[in-house]
Parts: structure tokens; sequence; C-alpha cells
């Protein structure tokens, strides 16, 4: 199981192809309900992306997860102390679900990243471009179908890319669209000239 945070949604949501994303991943993505909460504050600006989860948890592609009370100290010192310290409610909701069951928590902030590092060393962590670079997705879309969803949340997401897979992302993308996303690092936003 895949415990994703609101902004893997977002991203998602954004690549225009979510259902067929999560139908080639061969385990379930989940989405906590504070994380689902903090989404359907996005509806008040206009954001797309808790009607999009509303639609894929309607189809049985997704669902929604609660919080135990066994999850209640850990969420509670994932959200409170020093602000280097601690996380909004969706990614503290997002970690302590995954670490109790030994789930993956997908999250794409580098600050949640780093903090599961250091405080939760044996929770597997992934980003979205983790999943969108898993086998089964480029399989089912084909490179230049991919190629295009991931442009499309780089561009209508400004999704986040750990620096492990920038290279593969720009090599997916080609430079001249790369250079269009700006939340690539600004050194692959070059178009080189060949």
């Amino acid at each position: 199981m895949m415990v994703a945070d609101a902004s893997v949604w977002i991203n998602l949501a954004a690549t225009g192809g979510a259902d067929w994303i999560l139908k080639a991943i061969p385990c379930p993505v989940v989405i906590t309900d504070v994380a689902l909460s903090e989404l359907e504050r996005g509806r008040s600006k206009g954001r797309q992306a808790a009607h999009e989860v509303t639609g894929l948890i309607s189809m049985g592609l997704t669902q929604v997860v609660a919080l135990d009370a066994a999850d209640e100290a850990l969420f509670l010192s994932l959200v409170s102390g020093a602000a280097s310290e601690t996380l909004d409610d969706g990614e503290a909701a997002t970690l302590a679900y995954a670490e109790r069951l030994g789930a993956c928590a997908v999250i794409d902030e580098r600050k949640a990243t780093n903090l599961a590092a250091r405080r939760l060393p044996n929770l597997e962590v992934r980003a979205t471009s983790d999943l969108l670079l898993r086998p089964e997705v480029r399989n089912t879309f084909g490179e230049a179908v991919l190629a295009e969803a991931v442009f499309a949340a780089l561009t209508g997401a400004r999704m986040r890319v750990p620096e492990r897979h920038v290279e593969a992302i720009v090599g997916l993308l080609g430079d001249v669209r790369a250079a269009l996303c700006h939340s690539l690092p600004a050194r692959f936003r070059i178009v080189r000239s060949g």
C-alpha cells in the first residue's frame, strides 16, 4: 500500500491521467482524510484536485483512510514544536498512517522527506516522480504520452522532482520542454544547442 499526500494528488490530477496511473500501479494508493480535507479547502480557490480525487474514489481507484488512535502520538509530534521540525497536518497524517501500517509514504515536499528520513528511518518514502517513472506506468502510457502527462504536472502543478529523478524526467521531456518547467532546477532548464 502507498499513502499519498495532498501534493501528490494535485500532481496526479494535473497529469490528466490519474485514473490510468492508479490502474497501472500494482498496489493500492490511498489518501488520508486529513490530506483530502486540505484538497477540499482548495475548491474555494478554484482548484480541481479535490474534484479529481473524489472521482477516483467513486471509481474505486483509491480510498480515504482515517488515522487511528495509535497514530496520535506520532501525528502530534510531527505537527507540534519548532517550525523547522514540524509539518502541515496532511503531511503528518500521511507519514503517521504509513508508518503504522508499514506502508510506503508518497510525499513531495523536501522538508517532509528530510524529516521522515531523520525521524522515521525505516519508513519508505517516495515522490510523485517515483510513481510516474514506474515501469508499469511507462508501459501503460508509452513514452510520448507519459512525457505529456509529466509536462502537465510540472507546468500545471509545479511538481517537485527529487534530484535522483531530474535527469530521467528531463530525458523523458527533452530539453525544450524541460526549459519551460520552472519547478526543475535551473541547470536543467537550459536548451542545449546541438
